[in-house]
Parts: C-alpha cells; sequence; structure tokens
C-alpha cells in the first residue's frame, strides 16, 4: 500500500500515517556511483532507525535498489530526493540555457519516476531542494515556478499515485508552488516563539495540503554542553510541530558522516548519531517523540462536547456519526439535535450508542443549536454541521487553539473531501462558501458554523444563538457577539474537518439565495459591520485555499535581498470583490435596458458595456480558478464552470438581500420604551426627557428607528453623528442627540442629498434629452420622486415613529 494524503495529515490503507523522518546523507559515492553508504551499514543504520521508531527516511538523492529493499525490510518509507543540476550551477542568464536546465531537469526525473513507479516503500519524491533567494531573483520567480510545475506533470505522467514536494526553505517562500500535494520546508530557528509563530504561518500557506518539515534539528558543537543543548532543542521543536499539527518532520540528520561532491565535510555536528554511529542525547529525544501523537502532549484537555444540529440529513449523519463517535479524545460528549426531521435522521443517530439525541420541533438551526447546548456536559461546545466528518486530531487541535484566558472560541478550516464529484469541487472553489475571516494567524473574526467551538460559559453569557437565524447567518452573528463582549476567536489551522459542498448549480443558488436572506439578518443586527452596498466590511481576511490571489506578488526581501525570512504578501483583491458584488447586480439590471436600442443605438451602450463588463470578470473568474491537482483534461470545463459560478453568484445574493431586507430590519429585538412624552419644538426637533442617560437614549432611537424599516448604522466614534441612514438612492439622514437643556434630550435629523447621484441623474437626464426625450423625462421625475421619498423618511417619518415609541 502506499502513503497518501488525507487532508492536512497523511494516510497508509485508510489509517493514520505518522511521518516520523530522518534525514540520510549525502554520503561519500561508492563503486556503483550511488552516494550512500555500503549495504552492511545501510542494513545496520537503518534497523536501529526502525527500532527508534522511525517510518520515514529522507534521501537527497534517488536511492538505489537496495536502499529500496532494505527499507522494506525495516518497514520504512523512502522521501526521495531527485537531484538536478539546478540554476545555480547557471553561468549567464540566457533563455536557451535555461531551457537547456529545464530539459535535464525533465530527463533525469523522468527516469528516476519511472524507475521508481509503482514502489510502496517510496512515499514521495522531492523534485529539488532550497533554490536560493538569489538564484531566484536572478533567474525569475515564475520562471522557476513554471519548471518545477512541468516537472510535476513529469512525474504524474509516469506514476499518476506518486506524490510529490519540493523542499522549500524560509527564505524563498513566496516561491507558488501549488501543483505539490504537500508542502515541505526547512526550517531552523532556535527560538521557540519564533518557530511556533513560523509554523502557523506555513500551515496556512500549505492550505488543504499537508505541512511537513523537510530539515529540523540543531548543531551539537563541541562537547557534553553543545550536545545538551542540541537535544533541549530537538525536544522543543518536535513538540511545537506536533502542537502546530505538521503532518510530518525529519530530523536533520542521521548521523555526522557527511560527504559534499565526494568530499567528507569536516567539523559537522547535525547528527543524531555520531560518525561511528554512538547515538547522542539528541536521538533519544526524537526515539521519546517518535511514538508520540497529540494527544500524547501535556496539555489541560478540556471536558468537550461535540454537537451534531441535523434537519433530514440521513444522506449525510452516518458518515458523520462514524466518524465523531470513533474520536477518542477524553471526556467527549457527542449530542445530535434532531430539528423536527422527517426522513431517518433520528433512526439513524438511534443506531449510534455512543451520542446522545436530542429531538425539538423543527425550528430552525438556531433553535437546534441552543437545544445542543443546553444539553452539552463539556465545558467546551463544538459544533460540527450532519454533512461534515472530523478526521482523528480534530478536538485535540480545537482545544489546542484556545491558547489564551481571553480566547472565548475557536474554529480551524473546512475542506471538500478529494472524492467529492467535480461538482462539488467547482462548488468549493465558488464565492459565498463557509470560509474563515481571519485578523491575524492564530486569531479570527469568523469562523464557519461548520467547524466552530466556544467556551459554554461565553456562549451562555451572549445568550446563545438568535432563534431568528434558521438556517443561515448564526455563526457571524455569535462569533461578532462573542467579540463585542471583549473576547477573542482562536484559530488552529489543523483544526480541519471534511465538509461536503453541494454537488450542482441548483443548490448552490439555493443555499446562497438563502445566505442572502440570512445576511440582511445579520445586516439589520449589526449594521456598523455593513457597507452601503449590504456587503459585510471584514476587519480582517478572508482565507480560502483554493482561490489565489489575482494580484501580483509583493516580496519583502531585505537589503540587497539578504533578509533571511523573505516573505510575501499580497494586497489588493477588493476591487475585484466590489466588481462582483456590486457590479455583477448593476449589469444584470443594465442589461434590462437593451430593448431600448431600439429607440437608439447610443442608449443600447448600457447594455453592450455590461455584456463587455461581465465576460471579462468571467475570464479573470476562469484564470484565477484552481482546479483539482490531479484533475486529468477537463480543467478548461472546469474552471469555466467556476466561472459561471462566480457570475451568478452575487446576482442570486444580492436578490435574496433585497427581498427581505427591510422586513429583517424590522425584525430587530424590540428598544426600550423611549421616555416621554416626545414634544415637537419645530423644524424636525423633538425633545424627551432625561430620564436616562443621553447615549443609552441615543442606542434605543437607533432601535425604534431601525424597527421601522430604515437603513440605519451606528457610528464609528469618529463621526460628528450618533447614526447614518439611509432614507433613498439620493437622500441619507444624521442623527443627531444633544442632553441640552438640563433634563432633556434634544433629537434632530440632518438630511444630506447625494451630490454624486443628483449629478448622475442631471448627466443622465441632459444626456436622454438629446436621444429620447420621454426617457429624460421618466429619469428625471424618478430623480424626483426618490428625493422626496427620501426626505419624508428622514424627516416625518423619523419623527412620527419616536413619538410613537414614547407614548
Amino acid at each position: 500500500m502506499r502513503v497518501e494524503t488525507d487532508g492536512k495529515q497523511f494516510a497508509l490503507d485508510r489509517q493514520r500515517f505518522l511521518f516520523r523522518g530522518v534525514t540520510y546523507g549525502t554520503f561519500g559515492q561508492r563503486e556503483d556511483g550511488a552516494l550512500f553508504p555500503d549495504r552492511e551499514q545501510i542494513k545496520r543504520d537503518f534497523c536501529a532507525m526502525h527500532e527508534a521508531g522511525f517510518t520515514v527516511v529522507r534521501t537527497y538523492t534517488p536511492p538505489p535498489d537496495d536502499v529500496v529493499e532494505l527499507a522494506a525490510d525495516w518497514g520504512l518509507k523512502l522521501f526521495a530526493g531527485v537531484f538536478w543540476p539546478d540554476w545555480r550551477y547557471l553561468l549567464g542568464a540566457s533563455r536557451r540555457q535555461h531551457r537547456d536546465i529545464v530539459r535535464r531537469a525533465e530527463k533525469e526525473v523522468r527516469a528516476v519516476a519511472r524507475r521508481l513507479a509503482g514502489t510502496d516503500e517510496v512515499m514521495a519524491l522531492s523534485l529539488g531542494n532550497e533554490v536560493p533567494a538569489d538564484v531566484l531573483r536572478w533567474v525569475g520567480t515564475r520562471t522557476v515556478a513554471s519548471a518545477l510545475g512541468g516537472l510535476v506533470d513529469t512525474v504524474r505522467d509516469e506514476d499518476p499515485d506518486q506524490l510529490v514536494s519540493y523542499a522549500n526553505y524560509p527564505t524563498t517562500e513566496y516561491l507558488p508552488l501549488d501543483s505539490f500535494d504537500f508542502l515541505t520546508f526547512n526550517v531552523f530557528l532556535e527560538r521557540q516563539a519564533d518557530f511556533r509563530r513560523y509554523l502557523t504561518r506555513l500551515q496556512h500557506l500549505s492550505g488543504d495540503r499537508p505541512l511537513v518539515l523537510g530539515e529540523v534539528g540543531l548543531h551539537a558543537g563541541d562537547g557534553p554542553a553543545g550536545e545538551r543543548r542540541q537535544a533541549s532543542a530537538l525536544d522543543w521543536q518536535l513538540q511545537t510541530a506536533l502542537e502546530r499539527g505538521v503532518a510530518g518532520a525529519c530530523v536533520f540528520a542521521w548521523t555526522d558522516e557527511w560527504s559534499v561532491g565526494d568530499q567528507p565535510v569536516e567539523g559537522w555536528r547535525f547528527g543524531l548519531t555520531r560518525k561511528d554511529r554512538s547515538p547522542r542525547p539528541a536521538f533519544d529525544v526524537a526515539r521519546s517523540w517518535n511514538d508520540r501523537t497529540v494527544a500524547d502532549l501535556d496539555y489541560p484537555w478540556p471536558s468537550m462536547s461535540v454537537v451534531i444540529c441535523a434537519y433530514n440529513a440521513a444522506e449525510t449523519l452516518d458518515e458523520c456519526l462514524r466518524h465523531t463517535c470513533a474520536l477518542t479524545y477524553p471526556d467527549l460528549d457527542v449530542v445530535v439535535v434532531d430539528d423536527g426531521s422527517t426522513d431517518a435522521t433520528a433512526a439513524i443517530a438511534e443506531r449510534h450508542t455512543a451520542a446522545r439525541l436530542v429531538r425539538i420541533p423543527h425550528a430552525g438551526l438556531s433553535a437546534a443549536r441552543n437545544a445542543g447546548l443546553r444539553a452539552a456536559r463539556g465545558d467546551l461546545v463544538a459544533y460540527l454541521d450532519a454533512d461534515a466528518y472530523p478526521p482523528p486530531e480534530w478536538p485535540w487541535y480545537l482545544a489546542l487553539g484556545l491558547d489564551s484566558a481571553t480566547v472565548g472560541g475557536v474554529g480551524g478550516p473546512n475542506i471538500p473531501p478529494a472524492g467529492d464529484p467535480l461538482g462539488a469541487q467547482r462548488v468549493a472553489r465558488a464565492p459565498g462558501g463557509p470560509l474563515h475571516v481571519l485578523v491575524n494567524d492564530d486569531r479570527a473574526e469568523h469562523v464557519p458554523g461548520c467547524n466552530m467551538a466556544f467556551w459554554k460559559i461565553v456562549l451562555e453569557e451572549i445568550g446563545g444563538f438568535d432563534p431568528v437565524y434558521t438556517a443561515a447567518g448564526d455563526d457571524v452573528d455569535v462569533c461578532w457577539k462573542v467579540l463585542d463582549r471583549g473576547w477573542e476567536i482562536g484559530f488552529h489551522p489543523a483544526a480541519s474537518i471534511w465538509h461536503h459542498r453541494r454537488p450542482g448549480l441548483r443548490g448552490y443558488l439555493r443555499q446562497q439565495r438563502g445566505y442572502g436572506r440570512a445576511e440582511a439578518l445579520v445586516a439589520a443586527r449589526h449594521p456598523d459591520r455593513f457597507t452601503p452596498t449590504g456587503s459585510a466590511r471584514w476587519r480582517g481576511r478572508i482565507y480560502d485555499s483554493f482561490v489565489p490571489s489575482l494580484g501580483r506578488q509583493r516580496v519583502y526581501r531585505g537589503l540587497y535581498g539578504a533578509s533571511s525570512y523573505q516573505s510575501v504578501y499580497r494586497g489588493g483583491g477588493h476591487t475585484l470583490d466590489i466588481g462582483h458584488q456590486v457590479g455583477v447586480p448593476l449589469a444584470a439590471l443594465a442589461l434590462l435596458t437593451a430593448p431600448l436600442g431600439a429607440l437608439s443605438p447610443l442608449l443600447a451602450a448600457p447594455a453592450l458595456a455590461s455584456v463587455i463588463a461581465i465576460a471579462v470578470l468571467l475570464a479573470i473568474d476562469a484564470r484565477r480558478t484552481r482546479p483539482p491537482r490531479r484533475l486529468r483534461g477537463w480543467a478548461p470545463m472546469f474552471r469555466a464552470g467556476v466561472a459561471i459560478l462566480h457570475v451568478l453568484q452575487p446576482i442570486v445574493r444580492w436578490w435574496a438581500r433585497a427581498r427581505v431586507g427591510g422586513a429583517a430590519r424590522k425584525r430587530v429585538p424590540s428598544a426600550e420604551r423611549l421616555p416621554g412624552p416626545a414634544r415637537r419644538i419645530g423644524r424636525g426637533v423633538l425633545l424627551l426627557p432625561a430620564t436616562v442617560p443621553r447615549p443609552q437614549l441615543a442606542a434605543a432611537v437607533v432601535l425604534t428607528v431601525r424597527r421601522a424599516g430604515l437603513r440605519v448604522a451606528p457610528a464609528t466614534g469618529w463621526e460628528a453623528y450618533d447614526a447614518k441612514m439611509t432614507g433613498s438612492a439620493l437622500v441619507t439622514g444624521e442623527l443627531v442627540t444633544s442632553a441640552h437643556p438640563e433634563g432633556s434630550v434634544q433629537i434632530r435629523v440632518r438630511r444630506r442629498v447625494r451630490r454624486a447621484g443628483v449629478l448622475t441623474s442631471l448627466v443622465a437626464t441632459g444626456v436622454l434629452l438629446g436621444l429620447a426625450p420621454p426617457l429624460a423625462a421618466v429619469v428625471a421625475a424618478i430623480a424626483v420622486v426618490e428625493v422626496g421619498r427620501g426626505l419624508w423618511r428622514t424627516g416625518p417619518l423619523v419623527v412620527r415613529v419616536v413619538e410613537e415609541a414614547a407614548r
């Protein structure tokens, strides 16, 4: 059986494969030209590795037949390097030289892949090791990345099941390696806090793939003190790697015997063993960690309840419960809440005796989550969707994400299973899915409801989930309420789950319609976190491992390119998001003007411009789509399908928000009764008795006006008003309060005409006067109506609503 990737980890024969590696070589050249010791020495080394609990041997050159045979004898897997003279051996910079390098590399890679094809002992090939940063600058990042991607294709032509990677290092972390099966980084850091922080960063770079440390360790120096320091550093390095969810680590190196260019290297003391193979203290450290998993970390694991809310989930619930009930986390409680299902959901849950079933009449997702919260016995309540399932390590990594007393909740990634149909894989790469929003590498603004956990006392403190959210939106609402109470939300990049996406277009659009309705409800309760267009104003960054950034990389390289950790930063993307979320719905509306082209060809210009704009967005979306790594043949069709989803999603989402926006604002919880009676004192000013503090009264007025159906956003603290309201497309209002004279609070709304909107209306009317006077009159009349409607809604309507609430 061959080792496979399994999300962020590895698997062998459907069981977790513990990647416990050590590097081997390079050695002096032997008679057959291989850079390995003689067979007897390899046999002794592999026997000692096996007895120490190592499972993987990393070589820097292709293993000859005897190395493969001996690895099989001792139950070891080989992470085999393929050596080829790369660009660091290039003198000059001509295209012909580059083509020669790539041609020789392809020839060598193909020969090695063909010779080792189907060899179970070779778990992966490494197609290179640490191309230096200055070489990348000299040759070009894209040039090197393209060549490496071509070598991946070469391996898969010879052996489609062979895993491939490339051994990178921090100085070139900006090198895009999207086509490789897992990410390998050689990392040497001598401070644990830096090491931990950097591994978290690398986990985000690896996305939905395993992260492997290709080299980790420390020079032993001279004498016993240096060897003790080496052992101590290796101890916390392996512990931190396990805690950060690293899929595997290769300790550098097995022995001090080491050669370069067939010349022995002197003063080399990175080995777990000395040249004579006598073990150093670090050897015992590595052996002690080789048989440990995340469950063996010395950590105060909190009791945990996993709540699975299910409504007509018979199709996926059994898979979810098989994996969840198999978790070996200590003091784990599994609760299934059947939200009034009419299918076999309850019967399936009852078959899993390790889970407790709670039945409620059908009331929606938030009500089910609250029922699970009441039934939960654990201190930590984790929520898992019925169409998702966890890997074995999931609860431990969730708990490790609670790394501070200020962290009230935690979440992790959700990944579509690789075996899901192509329709589901397209949806996974479409917008509007369950994504996390991070403010830094281990703190979140939002974690999706399919994979989130909170301390039970925190959920009880905020009053649980708002029952108004029956299908979606509850996770966004609860995350923002937790943050508003001063808590942080942690994020652990290895606390991933498998989450099935909708398999086709109809299911996806139905889901987005529901999300749009939920978004309107969330916007009514958190208006300060939404833009005037109705889209969320995230303070963090949305992370999606399937959608690469459109913008060019900006790389911090240090002065003269000498930075030890040359990091990549990506800016932008906001314009493209606006182009989709705002531009696409506007373009769809503009298409409705196409019949006006019968009156004048110029009147068809808006519709034609919309067609061009949508075509451009489709081309961009298709170009940025990253197909599944092992998709063969149908990549253009796959890209086109994802691009269509990108264009349809904002239209469906906008339509759903627009339909329920007014009703959603009216469903905001009732405000406190305003002190009264209210007295009009002219020019739209109201006078209320100051029976409560003015800020509290202003907040109550905002809620009162919002329930009348107006879009009202509280100020952020930097403005000279208490709230801003939208009266119409052309009129806004600014709510202002003042606690004077003594014992009174005055309220008024400063009304503002949107100059840009009025100017646009005037220009449109002027242009249409010469083309279609009747249409110009219609545009002018609409503008007048919008101004009148806005003035009434931000004036007399507000006065009437406040007066009624103060009776």
